[in-house]
């Protein structure tokens, strides 16, 4: 009885005992190539399962506040389609020191953004 038959009262399950010395297979072309095509199969079933997926998705559709939405006939566009900022109203004033200096401050309301966008200039 081998000393790990004898402490565990079982065989010994290493992958030494697993075969005989003549069962040896040598790997071939056929093998390799049979592993391939299961291989492309499964990677094919999972891009299937994963389009399926993104189409339920894209059905999901976000509707959002109106309030964001900006008219494009009140936006001029240039060439570059691009608009130019414009400033519609000045909401606050504010006056911060920095040891020496008086730094002055204003807070702008641009045009087609809300008055929560505001923005602080110098």
């Amino acid at each position: 009885m081998a000393p790990f038959e004898a402490l565990y009262r079982r065989k010994c399950r290493s992958p030494i005992g697993w075969f005989e010395a003549g069962d040896v297979k040598p790997l071939g072309v056929d093998l390799v190539k049979d592993t391939q095509d299961k291989a492309r199969s499964i990677q094919a079933k999972l891009l299937v399962v994963e389009s399926r997926q993104k189409k339920y998705a894209n059905h999901k559709k976000y509707h959002g506040d109106e309030d964001y939405i900006i008219k494009w006939d009140s936006v001029l566009l240039d060439k570059d389609l691009q608009y130019e900022e414009e400033p519609v109203a000045i909401l606050d004033r504010d006056v911060r020191k920095l040891r020496t200096n008086d730094i002055k401050s204003v807070k702008v309301q641009w045009k087609h953004h809300p008055i929560e966008e505001a923005t602080w200039e110098d």
